[in-house]
């Protein structure tokens, strides 16, 4: 197997997919850690919905990449926009990913 086959494996992109949910869910983190609000059960219920929410929106970016590139560079630059701004969304999507990453090395 070459390089090249190798890293456009898809046990390689699943890696990558689940390095990003990491990054993302520590960027959700530092975000909560540095808001002066305590984490309690309506921050944890907003994870929960920002996880289906970005279960949603990863699915939609999913079919862009497949079917409409131009428009799915600017979509990802609004999930990570969104991603920044707000850490309820930013541990759901790194939830998210890390399900799909866990998915995908079953297989």
């Amino acid at each position: 197997m070459s390089f090249k086959q190798w890293l456009t494996g898809e046990k390689v992109l699943a890696l990558a997919m689940g390095v990003a949910g990491a990054l993302v869910i520590a960027l959700g983190i530092h975000r909560f850690w540095i808001r002066a609000e305590p984490f309690g059960v309506a921050a944890f219920l907003g994870c929960v919905v920002g996880a289906f929410g970005a279960f949603f929106l990863l699915l939609t970016t999913d079919y862009l990449l497949h079917h409409a590139r131009l428009v799915f560079i600017p979509w990802v630059i609004l999930l990570t926009y969104f991603a920044f701004v707000q850490p309820h969304f930013a541990v759901g999507l790194g939830t998210a990913l890390w399900f799909m990453f866990v998915s995908q090395l079953r297989n």
